[in-house]
């Protein structure tokens, strides 16, 4: 198997959903709720949609009401309707229909909001939502970023993933914001602030560790030139420019003054796939957005 070759700008941002795609036929292999997918449950979360859109209307300016969008157009479409009145109605839709629904209150607390569900909230293949969203304003966007991926977006902003030019994309964007400006940097939390950078990191492999194949996904521990010194900080993503052709990345696992150590993750390889090698050279930027 040859490694795979970077053809558009959005594949490293949408690569769980991609990952996903490759084992739909496992990942739709839950039991549906009967209530939760009954006509009465469809119903009423539509009912509960249009309250949301009747109050939205009424709405002027708000910092996070809205109706929000990320998926890839494909097999993950999610939607998730906000009002502070309203509560809350998401659904996920793709190749085979409905995969989820859910609706209920939406409580802002201490900055954040916080969902509470009608029925269980299973966060796992193609289904379930961040039960705790955090109002991102970026110039004159507005993102809704869960709790437990504040550095993820962070790293997508150091990649040049967003600002993005399309309401494809892997967090939830206010419908309609796609085509506004976001200069400058996105306004994040104090404790996530050094997470941005003016500008990219470069990085090298020092060394390689262990690596392991499970099935068809491998792992390989990697030591990059680059640490503290150089504002690397555990949790970032470090994207291979150099061959230019392998759409791979690595997340910083642990930082030292003058090195990290990370995680070099590739989906759907095999014994024949060519390991990484010491010559492969990263960025935080993702060279495929020049």
């Amino acid at each position: 198997m040859r490694r795979r070759v970077i053809s558009v700008g959005s594949a490293l941002l949408l690569a769980p959903f991609a990952f996903l795609a490759l084992n739909w036929s496992a990942q739709l292999g839950w039991t549906k709720d009967g209530k939760k997918f009954s006509r009465g449950a469809k119903a009423a979360s539509a009912a509960k949609q249009e309250l949301i859109n009747q109050e939205l209307e009424t709405l002027s300016g708000h910092t996070w009401a809205g109706n929000y969008y990320h998926g890839d157009g494909l097999g993950v479409n999610v939607a998730l309707g906000l009002a502070p009145k309203s509560g809350f109605a998401f659904t996920w839709n793709g190749c085979l229909g409905l995969y989820d629904l859910n609706y209920g209150e939406a409580i802002e607390e201490d900055g954040r909001i916080k969902l509470v569900f009608k029925f269980p909230n299973d966060r796992r293949g193609f289904q379930g939502i961040a039960p705790e969203l955090i109002p991102i304003v970026w110039g004159e966007r507005h993102y809704l970023i869960p709790s437990d991926e504040v550095v993820s977006f962070a790293n997508a902003v150091n990649a040049g993933f967003e600002p993005r030019e399309s309401l494809w994309g892997r967090f939830l964007l206010r419908r309609g914001d796609e085509g506004k400006p976001a200069p400058g940097q996105p306004i994040l939390p104090p404790e996530y602030s050094a997470y941005l950078l003016k500008e990219p990191i470069k990085a090298e492999i020092l060394s390689i560790k262990a690596s392991r194949l499970q099935n068809t996904t491998r792992i390989t521990k990697v030591i990059l030139n680059v640490g503290s010194a150089q504002r690397v900080k555990q949790g970032m993503e470090f994207y291979v420019y150099l061959p230019s052709s392998i759409a791979e990345w690595a997340t910083i696992t642990a930082v030292n003054s003058s090195n990290s150590e990370g995680e070099i993750v590739e989906y759907a390889v095999d014994e024949n796939t060519p390991p990484p090698t010491l010559d492969w050279k990263l960025s935080t930027f993702a060279e495929m957005n020049r």
